[in-house]
């Protein structure tokens, strides 16, 4: 009877064992599937699901020019100012990313002019070859960066409107205005044509002042500009985009524009600009 005992309690024990041991090899399964499918669910994350995580960058040379190229009713005095922006949008997400278009804000400190720039047209090596009359340019349009890739080129940027609402003002316009001081004042001219002889002799007159207002430019020789480029991306869709969606940062950097005459400017000669860098 006594040896019954002792082998009902040794089964138990080793019943008891063996539970145990089947326990904690189900625990550790359980720890390596839940791990697993944490994996299993960051890679879905990162591969799929991801939405589009755009970033802008400017390497490179920035370069700077006049467009007189347009009509006299459409161009400005002195012509377009034009940037040539070298800029890369990497796209961090995994899903495709879309790019309505890019605009550069731009402010002359020392003049208080701003200016907002719009990428109008992409370049490749052959713009900064050819003559300016002849300079080759694809209008920009819409982008869209496939996930974990990027695309790099360059931008022309031009003006689309200034602080000073005459800094457009079509050349036609300014030729009229001309005419007409030159009627007003047509005896303080004394037969001249040129309007630089009724500002030597009347340097305060106000019509001078308004029609300087329309030759304004942001770049000027030996001036420190500020810009900031920003992307500007279709509007989220739906919750999980305003969720999710990571807005785009602008990026902030100064140009330094040379001591170049404004009459090679006029025949729409390429500067390169000096660039600090880029900052958030």
């Amino acid at each position: 009877m006594q040896m019954l005992r002792r082998s009902t309690a040794a089964d138990a024990n080793e019943i008891a064992s063996q539970a145990a041991a089947h326990s904690g090899a189900g625990r550790v399964t359980a720890i390596i599937s839940a791990i697993a499918l944490i994996f299993s669910g960051y890679s879905l994350w990162e591969t799929s699901l991801k939405q589009a995580d755009l970033g802008v960058y400017v390497s490179g040379v920035v370069s700077y020019m006049r467009d007189t190229t347009d009509d006299e009713n459409i161009r400005p005095s002195g012509g377009f100012e034009v940037l040539a922006v070298p800029v890369t949008i990497a796209n961090g997400g995994a899903r495709d990313g879309a790019v309505l278009s890019l605009q550069l804000d731009v402010k002359n400190p020392k003049t208080g002019l701003t200016a907002l720039f719009e990428g109008s047209y992409t370049a490749d090596a052959a713009y900064f070859v050819s003559a300016a009359a002849k300079r080759p340019k694809t209008p920009f349009s819409a982008l869209v960066i496939a996930g974990r890739s990027s695309w790099t080129g360059t931008v022309l940027f031009y003006p689309v409107s200034y602080s000073n609402g005459k800094a457009l003002t079509p050349v036609q316009k300014i030729a009229e205005l001309d005419d007409e001081l030159r009627k007003k004042y047509a005896t303080e001219m004394a037969g001249a044509s040129s309007i630089s002889v009724l500002r030597e002799r009347l340097p305060n007159l106000p019509e001078l002042a308004e029609l300087d207002a329309y030759n304004a430019k942001v770049f000027n020789e030996n001036d420190k500009v500020e810009a900031t480029l920003s992307v500007v991306t279709p509007a989220p869709s739906g919750w999980l985009d305003r969720a999710l969606g990571t807005p785009v940062q602008p990026i902030t950097f100064t140009l330094d524009m040379p001591d170049i005459p404004k009459d090679r400017m006029a025949h729409g000669e390429l500067v390169r600009l000096r660039r600090a860098a880029p900052t958030s």
